[in-house]
């Protein structure tokens, strides 16, 4: 008997779902409170907001949807959410009201792994495509289970519209780690090894091809036959275009050193400083970062202060007939030496040295603790001259020629530290990322790097 009432109950649903009558939907749960349970106890199943978004019922899907959010996750038997089938029967109006809904949608996955963004690039509705990817930047990240990317599956269709589409958003987007971003996705390579670029010159797309060349696209780039694009380009006039741009073949490219080479060599005296110093970076707290970059930032004003304001003053000649006069009273100035120190050369050796190590700990450790990426490296080039125009100023009140040897060796020192860690930074940061990319078979979230530092 409680079969056939469930039977009954859901022959209503569908048909209220179908006509979009909301009155009959609720005549229906004021008979079985649990009618809408049930049907989503069930794995697999065609849920009443299947059916509304098949037959494009707007209001009867966005009543069913704020009953029971999670039926638009749900998967029918044969592996489509409520969001593809109102794609697939072209209800437009209803897939933009389900991202108004809940934006989230953008990234469900159906069939073969196939989000809403994946199929918008298939069929070439760019209108779509656009609305998802300002509802949810980072459905771009979404890969099939082929390891496809929107731009491999726009390539694919030959959708090029799409592709102009999804190309210039990477290049316009301002989220998180974009550059990042843009340049994984554009070498994003899918199970055959094969970037965007691979599948262009495959289908011999001229028009995609001459799009992605004005990218981020790696031209070496090489599949799991070690081929690159100009390798399976069959048309002479891809051929033409890949070698115009300089892309080789790949047995003239040198392959990348494998994770067990890298394991293998031996580790440098810079890459022991950089890993000491990635693990101290990791260790810290926000809280402790941000406490040591203060005290750090503190340490280099305050010996900076020393050379704008040096103890006991500088020897200043007056502004008439040359005549010299003294900050200190009990010192005595000679023509030639106004704008000096007024200590003695081996008190003014011992300040400059001590000071110089404080800027030079003092600006290592501000470069240490700042995040690498971008504008990390951008600090780099003030910091460097903050500390030149400190050695400069000292070098310029000097009463000995001993302290410029001090300040010659405390730039070498600087210039060295700053670069080498910097360089090393680079070095580690590529290795790691070409071989830790973590591409899982469900989500391929392209996160690589993101939080390497």
């Amino acid at each position: 008997m409680a079969s056939n009432t469930n039977t009954t109950s859901d022959n209503k649903l569908k048909t209220a779902a179908e006509d979009g009558d909301i009155n009959l939907l609720y005549s229906v749960i004021e008979e079985d409170p649990q009618v809408l349970d049930h049907i989503d106890s069930i794995s697999f199943v065609e849920t009443p907001l299947h059916v509304a978004a098949s037959f494009g019922n707007i209001g009867f899907a966005v009543e069913i949807m704020r009953l029971k959010p999670s039926f638009a996750w749900k998967l029918n038997p044969q592996g489509y959410t409520p969001m593809h089938l109102a794609m697939q029967h072209g209800h437009k109006r209803m897939v933009v009201r389900f991202v108004d809904v809940n934006k989230e949608l953008v990234r469900v996955k159906g069939r073969e792994g196939v989000t809403p963004l994946h199929f918008a690039s298939q069929i070439g509705e760019v209108e779509l495509l656009g609305n998802f990817l300002l509802a949810c930047p980072d459905s771009i990240e979404d890969v099939s289970i082929r390891s496809e990317t929107a731009l491999h599956i726009a390539v694919r269709y030959q959708q090029y519209e799409a592709l102009q589409l999804l190309v210039g958003w990477l290049k316009r987007t301002c989220q998180t780690n974009a550059i990042q971003i843009e340049k994984t996705i554009l070498n994003w390579k899918d199970d055959a090894g094969n970037t965007i670029l691979h599948v262009s010159a495959l289908l011999n797309d001229s028009k995609a091809l001459e799009l992605l060349l004005k990218t981020k696209i790696d031209l070496k780039a090489k599949n799991l036959e070690k081929l690159t694009a100009l390798d399976i380009a069959t048309s002479a006039e891809i051929k033409k275009i890949l070698v115009k741009a300089g892309a080789k073949r790949g047995s003239s490219v040198t392959d990348a050193p494998t994770l067990v080479d890298i394991l293998k060599w031996n580790i440098t005296l810079m890459e022991k400083i950089v890993i000491f110093i990635l693990r101290i970076r990791r260790d810290i707290t926000e809280d402790q970062r941000n406490a040591l970059l203060g005290v750090a930032a503190l340490i280099a004003t305050a010996t900076y202060q020393s050379v704008l304001s040096p103890p006991g003053g500088v020897f200043q000649a007056s502004a008439d007939n040359n005549n010299i006069n003294t900050t200190s009273s009990n010192s005595t100035a000679t023509e030639g030496n106004a704008g000096t120190s007024v200590l003695n050369e081996g008190d003014f050796l011992t300040l400059s040295i001590i000071n110089s190590l404080c800027i030079l700990v003092s600006t290592v450790t501000i470069h240490i603790l700042t995040p690498s990426g971008i504008v990390g490296s951008i600090l780099i080039t003030p910091m460097f001259w903050f500390a030149y125009c400190y050695l400069y100023s000292m070098k310029v009140i000097s009463p000995t020629n001993a302290t410029q040897i001090v300040n010659l060796i405390m730039m070498c020192l600087f210039v060295t530290l700053h670069s080498g860690i910097q360089w090393t930074f680079s070095i580690v940061y590529k290795r790691l990322k070409h071989h830790y990319k973590k591409r899982k078979v469900e989500t391929r979230n392209i996160d690589i790097g993101r939080n390497l530092w």
